[in-house]
């Protein structure tokens, strides 16, 4: 499906572009981006496709993933309204991770040759990457660093906090905003779907969560905060 809404009409006002680009910079992005929409599933890019240009989701929740020796999937981020996907690889040919959507999500795509075009004209577009760049090089090392670390009980609440961060919960069910498998939480938390079950139960007789099929009610976030207290990934 294609479809197309300028940026200015956007109400994902947590783009990237939308918070730093403005006047005829705004306009010009607006004008030569495409936008698509993909399934729970479906591939937004894949390892070794190449590099054409970078996508912003509009709305919705990707998986950022590769394969590990193994052959699972190996989350190395979730990304989810306003966020960049693809700028991992900027000045190089093809992409080295895949980008799978988790819900049905609308993605904007702009050309590497728009795109550099921007960050040449807008020095706060360029610094604002910057910073951007180097907050996400510091969580994935510190992720790295305490992952190694952990239990699995401590992998599974870090895994929940971090769904929480991204996606967030129903004000009012505090339901979180998206779906998962046993098997993609596993993914997340860097475990087994069967270490996931026991611990999601463990979780539920301590009144953290409550599983509604697919669905998890989060009844104590801060509990699950304290479980990991010891590791700061800021």
């Amino acid at each position: 499906m294609r479809l197309k809404i300028d940026c200015i009409d956007c109400t994902s006002k947590n783009c990237f572009v939308n918070k730093y680009c403005s006047g005829d910079s705004l306009q010009n992005i607006s004008n030569s981006k495409n936008m698509n929409h993909y399934e729970k599933g479906d591939s937004i890019f894949r390892e070794g496709n190449t590099m054409l240009g970078i996508h912003f989701i509009q709305k919705g929740g990707v998986k950022v993933v590769t394969p590990n020796i193994n052959g699972r999937e190996q989350v190395v981020r979730l990304a989810s309204d306003g966020d960049i996907l693809g700028h991992r690889v900027l000045g190089e040919d093809k992409y080295y991770f895949n980008a799978i959507a988790l819900m049905d999500t609308f993605v904007c795509f702009v050309e590497t040759s728009v795109f550099k075009e921007t960050c040449m004209k807008n020095p706060e577009f360029a610094y604002n990457l910057i910073l951007f760049y180097a907050l996400e090089l510091r969580r994935t090392e510190l992720r790295v660093k305490y992952y190694a670390q952990m239990n699995i009980r401590e992998k599974v609440a870090v895994a929940f906090d971090y769904l929480h961060e991204i996606f967030g919960t129903d004000p009012k069910s505090k339901m979180l905003n998206i779906e998962l498998s046993r098997r993609e939480i596993a993914d997340i938390a860097g475990t087994t779907p069967e270490q996931v079950t026991r611990q999601l139960s463990d979780f539920e007789a301590e009144k953290l969560i409550l599983r509604h099929k697919r669905e998890i009610q989060i009844l104590n976030h801060k509990g699950l905060e304290n479980i990991v207290r010891n590791y700061k990934i800021e």
